[in-house]
Order: C-alpha cells, then structure tokens, then sequence
C-alpha cells in the first residue's frame, strides 16, 4: 500500500467517518439521486458478480443484490471499518445472503484476474492516492467484456452544493498555503473529462463508452440548520474551516449567518436541496 493512500485512509477514519456518519442522511441521499440515474445504463443480470469499490454503507451493494439474484454475488470493498460496521449490521437485516464484504485498499487489494462482471464506484475512487493505479487493479479483476462504470464529481464550479458553503466561508478566511491531514485528491479530482480519460486509458481500459453529464437536485439538509452544520463540517467549505485553526473557528458564527441567507431561498418545505453535477462514466474491457 502507498504511503499516501495509508495517510488518506487514516484521515478517513479519524475525521470523517465521524462526520459521514452523522450526515449520512445527507451523503447517501444526494448519492442515490446520481446512482439510481447510473443503474439505468448498466445492464445488471441475474448470476452477475459485482464489485463495489468504496462501498461504504453498503446501500448499493444491496441494490446490486436485488439485480444479481440468488445465483450471483456482490463484494464490496471499503478503507473504514465503521462505514462496514453498519453495512454488516444492515445486511443482516436485508433479506441478501450474496454480498461479501471486505476491509481494504482496493488500489492495492489482490482481487482474482478474471473475476468480476461489473466493477462500479460510486463517488470512492476519486479519492484514491493514485487512481490509476486503483483502475488497474479494476480492470485487473474484471472478466474480458466486463463493464466499469463510475460515478464522479464534476468540478466544484459545477456544483453550487459544494461551492457555496466555501465561496461564503472565504468571505471570512483565506485559502490555507497547505493542508495539514487531507483524504485524498479530493472530490473533484476526476472531474476534468479530458484527464480522467487519459486515466483508464492508461489502466488498460480502452474502450470507454461514455461520460454522460449527470445534473440533478440535490437533498442537502432537513432543514437551514442542518444544512449549514453539513456545509460547516463537510466538503469544501468543511476542510477550509478546519484547516484554518482557531480563525476557522472564530468565523463560524458570521459564515453560519451567511449561509442562512443563503439557503433561505434553496427550500423545499423544510427541506434543502441544492444544484449539483456528476459524471456517469462506463468502459469496457
């Protein structure tokens, strides 16, 4: 494993698997909104053997184990044992008995060559020290003919559900001349289509269907209040407050007043919901 990806991993667990978890209602709902308009391109059959590389929760995992049926089979792989912790526990309360669950690197993890029908991520390998690297071990895996398919981020720009809680906080802060502790690339490291085709192209996928630009409301918060304790922990706008110490701290009251003007008028009922943009990318072997 690259010393790289153990520093990513560690921040994974010490920082923001304590926060994915309290914003989990958040983070997995705005990621099943890019998802489920992913599964209509992907022909998923019963007997199939899926691998799910960062699966976390493991909510599509159970997805795939719908599709596979009885006869096929899904492993999902992720970095933090947390997030697994609560996929095994959910499993158990699913009626699936065909999903496998595995704690590692998948940039590293030895997968058998030929095994897998459909190698899918779901906003996971972005944040890989070496994407390449973590596509090759993919395609590595995948059976000839076998499909990839990735969901990605499109640029921060690109996405006002991520943007806007950083454009109000450098209201406040300033850009940080490094980061101490960060968990990968980022986001949006995949987010140029002109690189990350370069990417499978050099992990030996050269036979790249699609990128299909994905735009969608996203659920960003039950209410104002959540909605701004998300953009202040989480994202962008999370990691330069947290990156700026004890100044990060002192503006939070006035980045939190300014959020609430601003989220005022993103309102469903109660709820937030916010702009965002992804990438559906899917190759063949």
């Amino acid at each position: 494993m690259a010393d790289g990806n153990n520093d990513f991993i560690k921040c994974w667990n010490e920082i923001l698997v304590p926060k994915w978890n309290r914003f989990r209602h958040i983070l997995s709902g705005n990621g099943e909104i890019h998802s489920n308009a992913a599964f209509e391109y992907l022909n998923v059959k019963s007997g199939d053997r899926v691998l799910d590389v960062g699966c976390g929760y493991g909510e599509t995992c159970l997805q795939f184990a719908e599709k596979v049926g009885a006869t096929g089979t899904v492993v999902g792989i992720d970095c933090t044992s947390s997030f697994l912790d609560t996929a095994k526990k959910e499993l158990l309360e699913s009626k699936h008995s065909n999903i496998e669950y595995i704690l590692g690197d998948a940039q590293t993890y030895a997968f058998k060559d030929n095994e897998f029908d459909i190698a899918f991520s779901r906003f996971g390998v972005m944040f890989f020290e070496n994407r390449v690297q973590a596509l090759k071990n993919m395609h590595r895996s995948l059976k000839p003919g076998g499909k990839l398919m990735l969901i990605v981020w499109r640029g921060l720009k690109d996405n006002y559900c991520w943007n806007i809680g950083k454009t109000i906080a450098l209201r406040h802060l300033k850009e940080p001349e490094s980061i101490v502790m960060t968990c990968g690339p980022g986001p949006f490291s995949m987010a140029n289509e002109e690189t990350s085709r370069g990417m499978l192209k050099a992990a030996g996928f050269s036979n790249i269907d699609f990128f299909k630009q994905n735009d969608a409301e996203a659920f960003m918060g039950r209410d104002i209040e959540d909605a701004i304790d998300f953009q202040i922990l989480v994202g962008p706008s999370g990691e330069l407050i947290r990156e700026s110490g004890e100044l990060g701290k002192e503006a939070i009251p006035k980045i939190r007043e300014d959020l609430a003007k601003e989220l005022s008028g993103r309102t469903r009922g109660k709820e937030v919901w916010m702009p965002s943009s992804a990438w559906i990318i899917s190759a063949t072997k």
